[in-house]
């Protein structure tokens, strides 16, 4: 394990945070809470579980590398639904606006970077 994969994974981290607070009402979503459809209100609680399993990961990573690289590595897995759910048009009765979309394929990606690097996290982990 190199001190750069630490580092790849606490800045894919911090950019995953600013991705999801600017897809809040506080930021960049127009959609109101009442246009949300059932699916919207899972897909909600998919991406605050990814939330919550990326920063418990960035906290342990030190530590306990294989573990952190397990929690990216299934937040990320979490993160696709909701994406697909949005893109779909079954989140809400409203469609997402452009900046939404775009916002969203950004923070797919970066979720899709997050399992790359918990894998090679664990990989390594696992050969020490």
């Amino acid at each position: 394990m190199t001190v750069s994969r630490l580092a790849q994974l606490r800045s894919l981290v911090i950019v995953h945070l600013a991705w999801t607070f600017l897809l809040t009402p506080l930021a960049l979503e127009p959609r109101p809470f009442s246009s949300f459809n059932p699916l919207g209100f899972v897909s909600l609680a998919l991406i605050f579980t990814t939330v919550a399993l990326d920063v418990i990961a960035f906290v342990i990573v030190r530590g306990r590398p294989r573990l952190a690289g397990t929690l990216v590595a299934i937040g990320a897995l979490l993160f696709a639904p909701p994406f697909g759910v949005d893109q779909a048009g079954l989140f809400s009765t409203i469609p997402a606006p452009t900046q939404i979309t775009i916002l969203e394929g950004a923070a797919l990606i970066t979720q899709i970077l997050l399992f790359v690097v918990g894998m090679r996290l664990r990989r390594e982990s696992a050969a020490r």
